[in-house]
């Protein structure tokens, strides 16, 4: 049997890519819904703070009833992640799809967090139901934080709460 000779520039591309990967830890998926509508996000990452994926819109009527719910899970197949915290919030933002994080002590709709222990393949959630009075922009986003990684995860979803019947 031969064995395999690799070029000096496949030895380089195999150095810089095994060099740039990470280990992903997280598995998010949120989706939210409401007025007859549905959007999903799916695991993205830090940095940069907004990610690097454009985030799905879903559209409601003020004063609908929007249901919210998350599912967080270790991919770690060998590691435990301690006290790790899971935030979820809900805040207006200026406009759909911005960059910058609002304040959280601005104008915050909802806003939970716990944390806990995920052994391997440990998974957790959450459903909320809100509703929203205010027509404008919101950020509906759960996130990992205290993961023991050079970046977190996150899953984001930009609701758009129009005028009411």
């Amino acid at each position: 049997m031969r064995a395999a000779v690799l070029s000096p520039i496949s030895m380089i591309l195999c150095l810089v890519v095994s060099g740039t990967a990470r280990a992903e830890h997280a598995k998010i998926e949120l989706v939210v819904s409401g007025g007859g509508n549905q959007a999903t996000a799916n695991v993205d990452q830090t940095p940069p703070e907004w990610g690097k994926n454009p985030r799905p819109v879903l559209r409601v009527r003020a004063n609908e009833p929007v249901e919210i719910r998350f599912l967080f899970t270790n991919v770690y197949p060998h590691k435990t992640l301690e006290n790790a915290v899971i935030h979820l919030f809900v805040v207006r933002q200026g406009k759909v799809g911005q960059k910058e994080i609002p304040d959280l002590k601005g104008d915050v709709v909802m806003e939970s967090a716990f944390d806990m222990d995920f052994k391997p393949g440990g998974k957790a959630g959450q459903r909320s139901r809100i509703r929203i009075a205010e027509p404008g922009a919101y950020l509906v986003r759960v996130e990992s934080r205290n993961t023991d990684s050079d970046h977190e995860h996150f899953a984001a979803i930009d609701l758009v709460v129009g005028e009411a019947k």
